[in-house]
């Protein structure tokens, strides 16, 4: 819970810092998951803590190439996904080409809009994190409306982290500015 707060208030203005967090849980989380399959716990944890240094090193030092995979993977899920609903044959070489298409779209556009996408996605995290860790100790029969505590965390957090922005000179900007005068 205290990460989800963390990601979800300040995931912007540390977003290094959050990338490699979100990386080092990935990292955790896969390499849990491969000690599952192998039935061999110790190999989970210490797999896990390899795995997720190193996913934690690779999103902070290569922020932007992280950023451009991202959007290709959800590029390439959207593609695939549409054109599963049109009827296209996904083996087929048109197809493949649509997919790499979007892939590189999404790459791209991820690339133009990823001040935003990282205050989204942080807000989105950071609800999650909090979420998870409340919502068993509602009472009973909540589930109902117990996401409405995600919905109300995102928007707090993306509001939050919003004005934060607002408020935060980027140094490349300010350097142009001060050249300008």
């Amino acid at each position: 819970m205290p990460f989800g707060l963390f990601l979800g208030l300040l995931g912007y203005r540390l977003f290094k810092i959050s990338l490699f967090i979100i990386g080092l849980f990935f990292g955790l989380a896969l390499g849990s998951w491969i000690g599952i399959k192998v039935d061999n716990s110790q190999l989970g944890l210490i797999l896990g803590l390899v795995l997720g240094l190193a996913f934690g090193v690779a999103t902070h030092f290569l922020i932007r190439f992280s950023l451009f995979l991202a959007g290709m993977a959800g590029g390439l899920v959207l593609a695939v996904i549409v054109m599963r609903q049109i009827g296209m044959d996904p083996s087929a070489t048109e197809s493949m080409l649509w997919a790499l298409g979007a892939a590189v779209a999404g790459g791209l556009l991820t690339l133009a809009l990823y001040k935003f996408l990282i205050l989204l996605i942080t807000s989105l995290i950071g609800a999650f994190m909090i979420y998870q860790g409340t919502v068993g100790f509602f009472p009973s029969g909540s589930e109902k409306w117990s996401w409405v505590l995600y919905v109300v965390l995102l928007v707090v957090f993306i509001l939050v982290q919003a004005g934060a922005r607002k408020g935060h000179d980027d140094p490349v900007e300010k350097e142009k500015r001060r050249r300008r005068r």
